[in-house]
């Protein structure tokens, strides 16, 4: 939020390229040895169709992006680091030069970045593992895993690059990889008229939010004369600007993120996008797709927070606080109906989403209205509520991932208990969720009523489950209490002075009480009680690689509690050195103000 601008040359700096690049580079390589080699046995048992070779791409990702983070913290400053990797000096002319800076590529790393950075790079991993567990051992995705592969490393590798961008220019091309990307992967089978539908239906309703995004890109383009974050976060610059123009400039692309994060009326993609494998819905849901809105929203706290602009945002921020309050309490109460174990969980990411832009809207009015810049209470004020928000797209995220992936390993295993009990041949019985109540006529393995009971025979699962709903519930003393309640508090805050957020405020407390049923009803429908069916009692947790990521995610929602002091005041970009990460003094005020204000 604060501190200085500085360049750095370092080695992690220099190869954090390969972050973005790996994943890029194996995209063309597992297709083609997927291509050459498909049906071999060494290919589907050695290499798991290219799960294998995917899988140390993505470790080799989250290495490079500790490493990066780790020295980044270590600096224990507020500022940002901005680094070159390829410019391109013939394409300086007609405008693409500013101030002597030619057209390029390049790394812009603070706070916000470091957080999603973590966040994209350690799920992709996970759900990589996840999938070699899931995907390879239906006979429905033989000789099509390698497509899936390839499609998904491509996917993380737009994630990254969107998250390590230095221009607004090159997180809209990375943006775009995402949503082809997010096109094939719900539509993977593609021969099935539903599936085509919604990846059909993805495309173009994001598209249309792409559209305004695009529009809100050139009128910044046209305020600043750049893109580059260097450029069109400069004080001087901004104080320059024509408040009405960059509110208009800044709604439009507010827009995009509507359409990306599926808000209210943007959201009726999410749902149908269900018809992709179990470990898409994942990816989409918590590392990377929808969450790319949201940090298009968070990348304009510059503009909102810069003090030429006092009180000019307010109603921008107003208006993201109102879309985030609707769509929580629409999603929510469409939650409460679904007998469809994934679409719960759809609309469930669709209510917490709109929680996080709740949050980043009142945090962006505090910006805009308080004096932060000179009174330290202001800034206090200021810090905790943008960190509250960022932390509970962080607690979000892991827990969504691990519902999602525990979802499919239920499902996963409903599937195979229905073939053995049934002995229909492999093609008729076997398949991905995407199968799931379709591809049988008389049994749905995604539906709540077939199941029960199944915390005895899958105990991993429904304990990942067990924590990953507690953790959107927002339980006290686990990880989406403190962002949770940290988001009511503000917007509560932020009503008092403002009334009309008094809408947002009511909403997202309506939306708490709403996300505990929802969620209690789905896993007590799921694991508690006794099987409802023939099939749920026959169902046993064997799969191998599915219980490695949900392990790992339910220590990361039980210790989010921890996180939570550290994490406030540094992901919101508290330049006070004294509220470093790891710091005692920083854990101490993010969990004495929950217990303030909560």
């Amino acid at each position: 939020m604060g501190g200085t601008s500085e360049t750095i040359s370092s080695t992690f700096i220099e190869y954090a390229i390969f972050i973005v690049l790996l994943p890029m580079l194996a995209f063309p390589i597992i297709l083609f040895l997927g291509h050459i080699f498909n049906g071999n046995q060494t290919w589907v048992k050695s290499a798991k169709e290219g799960g294998l070779i995917a899988l140390p791409i993505m470790v080799a990702s989250f290495v490079l992006s500790m490493l990066l983070i780790s020295e980044f913290i270590g600096k224990g400053t507020g500022g940002h680091y901005i680094g070159d990797w390829l410019s391109f000096g013939w394409m300086s002319a007609d405008g693409l030069r500013i101030e002597g800076k030619a057209f390029g590529v390049g790394i812009y790393i603070d706070h916000i970045t470091v957080m999603l950075l973590f966040v994209a790079s350690f799920l992709c991993m996970l759900i990589n593992i996840f999938s070699i567990g899931y995907m390879n051992t239906d006979p429905v995705n033989d000789n099509r895993n390698h497509r899936f592969y390839a499609e998904f490393v491509l996917f993380c590798s737009g994630m990254l690059g969107m998250v390590l961008a230095d221009s607004f220019l090159w997180l809209f091309i990375f943006w775009e990889l995402m949503g082809l990307c997010s096109y094939l992967l719900i539509g993977f089978y593609y021969e099935k008229p539903s599936a085509a539908y919604a990846a059909k239906k993805a495309f173009l309703t994001t598209r249309v939010g792409d559209v305004f995004l695009v529009i809100g890109l050139v009128m910044l383009w046209n305020l600043f004369g750049s893109l580059d974050y260097a450029d069109v976060f400069n004080k001087d610059l901004i104080a320059n600007a024509d408040p009405g123009q960059l509110q208009l400039a800044l709604g439009m692309m507010f827009i995009g993120a509507v359409g990306k994060s599926a808000q209210f009326p943007l959201h009726v993609w999410l749902p149908d996008a269900m018809e992709g494998p179990t470990p898409v819905s994942a990816l989409i849901h918590a590392a990377t797709m929808v969450n790319a809105g949201l940090y298009l929203v968070a990348r304009m706290f510059p503009f909102f927070g810069a003090e030429s602009m006092h009180g000019e945002l307010v109603d921008l921020a107003f208006i993201i606080a109102a879309i985030g309050g609707i769509t929580a309490v629409m999603a929510a109460a469409i939650a409460f109906v679904q007998d469809d174990l994934k679409k719960v969980l759809a609309y469930s990411t669709m209510s917490q989403l709109a929680y996080i832009f709740t949050g980043l809207g009142a945090a962006l009015w505090l910006a805009n209205s308080l004096d932060w810049h000179h009174d330290s209470k202001a800034h206090d004020i200021v810090v905790v509520a943008f960190g509250a928000a960022l932390f509970h797209l962080f607690n979000h995220a892991m827990a969504k991932g691990m519902l999602f992936m525990a979802s499919g390993s239920v499902i996963h295993e409903m599937h195979h208990a229905h073939h053995d009990l049934h002995h229909h041949d492999d093609h008729d019985d076997h398949g991905d969720d995407h199968h799931d109540g379709h591809h049988d006529d008389h049994f749905d393995a995604q539906s709540m009523e077939n199941m029960g009971g199944l915390a005895s025979k899958m105990p991993i699962t429904a304990t990942a489950m067990l924590v990953g709903s507690a953790s959107i519930m927002g339980l006290p003393l686990i990880g989406g209490f403190w962002s949770k309640e940290g988001i009511i508090a503000n917007t509560w805050r932020v009503a008092l002075d403002d009334p009309r957020f008094f809408l947002p405020a009511a909403c997202v407390l309506l939306g708490a009480a709403m996300t505990g049923f929802y969620m209690s009803r789905m896993w007590f429908k799921t694991f508690a009680g006794k099987p409802k069916t023939e099939v749920a009692a026959k169902v046993h947790e064997h799969t191998p690689w599915i219980p490695i990521p949900l392990v790992t995610l339910t220590f990361v929602s039980l210790s989010s509690v921890i996180l939570a002091g550290m994490m406030f005041t540094h992901w919101a970009g508290e330049p006070d050195g004294g509220y470093a990460f790891f710091s005692k003094k920083g854990m101490l005020k993010g969990l004495i103000y929950e217990f303030e204000h909560v």
